[in-house]
């Protein structure tokens, strides 16, 4: 039996940061997929998002994600702004796939 799938338009989005410092490149990677805040030695947890867990997502690695085509603009541009180098690739994407 068959299922009907209905696929979104997305991009699949891969950023390098090849002639940046550790901590610029941290900062890009902590800005757009969040992070866990740690203070007083561990004791308290935070979860601090990013850009990216603000909107219909799915994470591949630390530097490739896919996210929903009308939202790349967005992502590129804070990257570029920080020195990194984009790659795109037009994408269709089940919808199931992309988590809230």
């Amino acid at each position: 039996m068959f299922r009907l799938v209905y696929c979104v338009k997305a991009t699949l989005i891969t950023y390098n940061t090849r002639g940046l410092n550790k901590s610029e490149s941290s900062k890009i990677s902590k800005g757009l997929i969040g992070y866990l805040d740690k203070s007083n030695k561990g004791k308290y947890v935070y979860k601090r998002s990013g850009l990216i867990n603000s909107i219909r997502s799915v994470v591949v690695s630390r530097s490739t994600f896919i996210i929903p085509r009308n939202k790349t603009k967005d992502i590129v541009s804070y990257i570029k702004s920080r020195g990194g180098k984009v790659s795109l690739w037009m994408v269709d994407v089940p919808q199931e796939y992309l988590k809230n």
